[in-house]
């Protein structure tokens, strides 16, 4: 069988399976990707536009940049991505960029800026962590994106089509604080104390809320506890979200406790790898929010106990060797979602609030 036929094949089982290209009209996917503890997460529109958060960890032969051209292409049908967003500047955040440039057209690319190569230090105030001049990650970005890419700050929006709300909450530690905030978080003051701050680009990173009729969803990137708690202190500038992308691989220096039960998700899905994120203490603080239907992860955590994890069948890998993806789909109006693990495992529907 040829590689061609192969990829129509796959395309088709998608369809049978997963609804691909020929899924209800109207509905936006989400797709958790598994790139054993980095970052890549796809999300395809209603109107079949494309965003990906994220593109994983270079080299390995390209598997990260594989995986995620296997969804974007077999799963849904689609021949490009029209946006690629880069949430900080680590490599297993924007690592898969060379390859995945190479497999597929991008049409535009989104971070938070580039340092100054020229700037006394390297801009290493304002980009703690590159991409510096002699970076190869940093050559392979500004080579892929050259002529395609902007700067985001906070309080902008990405220009996704048909009504979909795309407001960036944080980006270079500066927080958006809208007009319509409300008065004080009650919960700020129980708030645990700051950490000493961060220096590296986590603390940096784009944060996003994205938001389709009653449907919000949540990507903070790597985000770390003093500023995740200046996007809810001394005003919420989040509100109450439906699916939370638990930030930082489900690391204990993010998810800061106030945000968490500020936001009351419904349901929380972890990036976390085998060995990396999944800390047993995220894991605690989500299990203990009575808002919370479920919470998934994407792999078994191997260092802490099963009783530290997840359930089992909320866990798209027990194995070391991953590739299993956690899907979302939102109906048209995000009146519910439906979460599954996998193209063959069954779907969870939750209600929207």
């Amino acid at each position: 069988m040829t590689f061609s036929i192969r990829r129509l094949f796959a395309a088709f089982v998608a369809v049978v399976l997963l609804g691909g290209a020929d899924a209800p009209r109207g509905e936006l996917r989400i797709y958790i990707i598994d790139v054993m503890g980095g970052a890549a997460t796809l999300i395809v529109t209603p109107e079949r536009e494309s965003l990906l958060i994220d593109s994983g960890w270079p080299g390995l032969e390209d598997r990260d940049p594989i995986r995620i051209e296997h969804i974007l292409k077999d799963l849904e049908g689609l021949d490009h991505l029209d946006h690629l967003l880069t949430t900080h500047w680590h490599a297993d955040h924007y690592g898969g960029v060379e390859g995945l440039s190479k497999r597929v057209r991008i049409d535009r690319y989104w971070d938070r800026g580039l340092p100054d190569l020229d700037a006394p230090g390297g801009d290493k105030a304002t980009f703690p962590d590159g991409p510096a001049r002699d970076d190869p990650l940093g050559v392979a970005y500004r080579r892929a994106s050259e002529g395609k890419r902007r700067a985001l700050k906070a309080g902008d929006r990405l220009p996704l089509k048909g009504g979909i709300e795309a407001v960036v909450l944080a980006s270079g530690g500066e927080v958006w604080q809208p007009e319509t905030a409300k008065g004080p978080n009650p919960l700020c003051a129980a708030a645990p104390a700051d950490l000493p701050p961060d220096p590296s680009d986590n603390a940096r990173s784009l944060a996003l809320r994205f938001r389709v009729g009653e449907f919000t969803f949540l990507d903070c990137g790597d985000l770390t506890w003093n500023i995740e708690k200046k996007l809810v202190c001394p005003t919420d500038a989040i509100g109450r979200i439906d699916l939370f992308q638990v930030t930082h691989h489900g690391m204990s220096i993010s998810n800061h406790p106030t945000l968490v039960r500020t936001i009351q998700p419904t349901v929380a899905i972890m990036n976390n790898g085998p060995r990396k994120g999944g800390d047993a203490g995220t894991v605690r603080l989500l299990r203990g929010l009575p808002s919370l239907k479920a919470l998934y992860q994407l792999h078994k955590n191997a260092a802490t106990s099963v009783e530290e994890n997840t359930s089992s069948d909320l866990i798209a890998n027990n194995d070391l060797a991953g590739g299993q993806f956690i899907r979302v789909s939102v109906a048209p109006d995000g009146s519910t979602f439906r979460v599954r693990v996998g193209p063959e495992g069954t779907d969870r529907v939750f209600e929207s609030r």
